[in-house]
């Protein structure tokens, strides 16, 4: 039964009112959970967010001058821009999800964060469950960001750009550049210099990297074969993913795979 708005007050004392919350209009683009058994050496300064959840100590992020152990399930959030280091000392069970945000959480400053697990009730289903479920994960993200303290966000006075996140957006979603440059007002090549002063590489640099990227996850995680890992990260077929494995990793698929499930040394999803 619905209650009529002049019965509110009465029902509400003095209630506080608020007006409309604009979304931060948080978006995953890859998540994930599995076994982190090898060396796990990465370096990383990526213009997405990270959150990363393990079952155990193990993991070793650096950050500055700074060396943090994460413990049992507690929570690391990391902004985009965060030049970063990590390794893995023991093995653990890694729940890891990459996404956007806009304002305010575009307005974060770089570090690496770490937060109690009792943030979020969920993380036992996270790890316990055989599939991950999306709201959970999200509900994860947004609990995350909840946390963040005031002294993290630069002030509100320095003028917000949200047009590399806009792009980086619609590039996760494969649009194609004429679009993207129409939806944040450049022209081609103006969009093209923007980016790389940005992120250090071209959109279709950053693309192949997130197809990639895809690919290291399914093929350390995962079984399926090679030829079914490259179609479903969007090559033509095994000897073109082959190829830009080999130029973007090192070392082919095959040998990546089973470094993975050894002890050789790799890149990080």
């Amino acid at each position: 039964m619905s209650i009529p708005a002049k019965k509110m007050s009465k029902i509400i004392k003095q209630p506080e009112q608020f007006a409309p919350v604009p979304s931060p209009g948080a978006e995953i683009f890859l998540c994930g959970r599995g076994e982190v058994a090898f060396a796990w050496n990465f370096i990383r300064k990526d213009p997405f967010w990270f959150l990363y959840c393990n079952s155990g100590p193990g993991a070793v992020l650096t950050f500055e001058d700074q060396e943090i152990r994460p413990g049992r399930k507690e929570i690391i959030l990391i902004p985009p821009g965060t030049p970063f280091q990590s390794r893995c000392e023991a093995p653990f069970e890694h729940l890891y999800i990459h996404f956007q945000t806009g304002l305010p959480y575009s307005r974060v400053k770089p570090g690496v964060m770490v937060f109690e697990p009792e943030l979020c009730g969920i993380l036992e289903d996270l790890f316990s469950t055989d599939k991950l479920s999306p709201a959970a994960v999200y509900a994860l993200v947004y609990s995350a960001l909840a946390a963040i303290p005031e002294e993290r966000f630069t002030p509100e006075d320095t003028p917000p750009d949200d047009r590399l996140q806009t792009a980086l957006r619609m590039l996760n979603q494969k649009m194609p550049n004429d679009r993207i440059c129409r939806s944040i007002g450049m022209s081609g090549s103006n969009f093209q210099k923007f980016f790389k002063q940005k992120t250090g590489v071209s959109p279709h640099q950053y693309a192949l990297k997130m197809r990639l990227e895809k690919a290291c996850l399914l093929l350390s995680s995962g079984a399926d074969d090679i030829s079914s890992i490259a179609a479903e990260c969007g090559f033509s077929d095994r000897y073109a993913f082959s190829k830009a494995f080999a130029r973007y990793i090192g070392l082919p698929p095959a040998r990546y795979r089973q470094a993975a499930h050894g002890t050789k040394e790799h890149r990080e999803n």
